[in-house]
C-alpha cells in the first residue's frame, strides 16, 4: 500500500514531464492497486484517463471531485500475466484467445465501436518461444478492414470527440 498516493503520483508524473517535456495525460496503477480515492487523486494531477479497471470494451467515465476521468479498456482475459504465468497456458493459447475476442467484438463493432486490449509484458510475451503468437495476432487483425491501433490518448480523444458529437 501506497502511503501517500497524491506524492507518489505527483513524483511520477513530474519525472514523466522531465524525460518527456510533456505531462501524461493517463494512467496505468502499480498492478492495479487503485483505491476508492486514486481517481480524485489522478484528476487533482491533470490525469485525463485510466487504465486500470478490467471492465468493458468502450471507454466509460468516472465520477470524480474534479470532473470525469475516463476509463479505456484493459484486459485480464487477454494479458500475458495471468495466462502464462499464472493459468501456465501454452503460447498458442494467447494467439487463439485474441483472435477469438477480436472476431466477437469485430462483429459488435459493426454496429457501435469496440475497443480490444491486449495487455503484453516483453519480459513474458518478447520472449523467443511467444513473440511469433503475438506478432501473428497482430498481422492478422490488420487483415482486416476498418481495424486501427491507437494509444490510451487517441482511444480518449475519439471518446471526447464522439462524446461532445452526440450530447
Amino acid at each position: 500500500l501506497i502511503e501517500d498516493q497524491p506524492l507518489d503520483i505527483q513524483k511520477t508524473t513530474n519525472e514523466i514531464r522531465s524525460i518527456t517535456g510533456q505531462s501524461p495525460r493517463g494512467w496505468m496503477g502499480p498492478g492495479l492497486t487503485e483505491t476508492f480515492e486514486t481517481p480524485d487523486f489522478l484528476t487533482d494531477a491533470g490525469i485525463e484517463y485510466v487504465a486500470d479497471y478490467p471492465m468493458d470494451d468502450q471507454p466509460f467515465e468516472i465520477r470524480t471531485r474534479n470532473g470525469p476521468l475516463i476509463s479505456i479498456p484493459y484486459t485480464v482475459e487477454l494479458n500475458d500475466i495471468p495466462m502464462m504465468l499464472i493459468q501456465h497456458h501454452k503460447a498458442e493459447e494467447f494467439y487463439n484467445r485474441c483472435m477469438n475476442n477480436f472476431e466477437q467484438l469485430y462483429i459488435e463493432g459493426k454496429k457501435n465501436t469496440r475497443v480490444m486490449a491486449i495487455a503484453i509484458h516483453p519480459y513474458i510475451s518478447g520472449v523467443p518461444h511467444r513473440i511469433k503468437f503475438f506478432e501473428k495476432v497482430l498481422d492478422d487483425i490488420l487483415k482486416y478492414k476498418g481495424v486501427l491501433f491507437w494509444t490510451g490518448s487517441q482511444i480518449l480523444d475519439w471518446y471526447l470527440e464522439c462524446k461532445n458529437k452526440c450530447s
